[in-house]
């Protein structure tokens, strides 16, 4: 198992993510997020494949418990590429965003509604956090060969969602004054510092395993450190692209 990084620089970096409570590794679905709201609809175009990811990490779990490398080789490919599909679709997304909703034909105040680029973008940054935290805990007993292919898959991920970051600030575009929302709008400046927490998710899972776990290996020791380091830079990319709003 191989990983080429400036480890010592980030790690040190790695201190200065704080530590939120954790919160459940789950896949993006449809779903309301507060009592009485609409229902948010990912398009199908990003949600089919992201549906994929949430089963292929389902399998992943129990051929990790069954000791199944070729299992586990075959669904981590699985995942690598859907996880590239929906990203791929999210792009695609970004630069044709759908129009926006006339005030006379909205349905209703509590109609499902399709998710906007900016939303629809953050479910597959929601994804790339479930197959990390869900990999991270594997890691606890995993030996060679199954622990070097997750490690494959993990950084696999790390990388695309670094990669995606990056994407997402290129193709941002400021909220127009003139149109819905205003300067509030939702926008890539408001969705993405959700990204914080996931990382933070991830970082206390992290040290909580080189703490705690029973059965971890010296690879796994090392994926778990190279992953703590590698969401420190995450973080810094962010809070660069999308610095804090301090309130006055």
């Amino acid at each position: 198992m191989s990983r080429i990084t400036s480890l010592a620089a980030v790690v040190a970096a790695a201190s200065l993510i704080a530590v939120a409570p954790a919160s459940a590794a789950q896949m993006p679905s449809p779903k309301a997020h507060a009592s009485g709201d609409p229902v948010t609809v990912i398009p199908s175009l990003i949600q089919t494949r992201l549906t994929r990811v949430d089963n292929a990490v389902g399998r992943l779990t129990d051929y990790v418990d069954d000791n199944d490398a070729p299992g586990v080789d075959r669904t981590g490919k699985v995942i690598r590429r859907q996880l590239a599909a929906a990203w791929r679709g999210a792009v695609y997304y970004i630069k044709n965003p759908p129009p926006p909703v006339a005030e006379d034909a909205q349905v209703g105040d509590d109609a499902p509604v399709v998710a906007d680029q900016f939303t629809a973008s953050f479910a597959v940054m929601e994804s790339y956090h479930a197959v990390a935290a869900t990999i991270g805990e594997l890691v606890d007993g995993a030996r060679v060969p199954i622990l070097d292919s997750m490690s494959k898959t993990l950084f696999w991920t790390l990388d695309a969602r670094d990669k995606a970051i990056g994407t997402a600030h290129t193709l941002d575009t400021p909220p127009d004054p003139e149109g819905e929302g205003g300067e509030d709008a939702v926008s890539f400046a408001t969705v993405m510092p959700g990204v914080l927490p996931q990382l933070d998710d991830e970082n206390q899972q992290i040290r909580g395993l080189q703490t705690d776990a029973t059965d971890l290996r010296p690879g796994g020791k090392s994926l778990l450190a190279l992953a703590l380091a590698q969401n420190a830079h995450t973080a810094q990319t962010i809070n660069t692209y999308w610095p804090p709003v301090i309130d006055d």
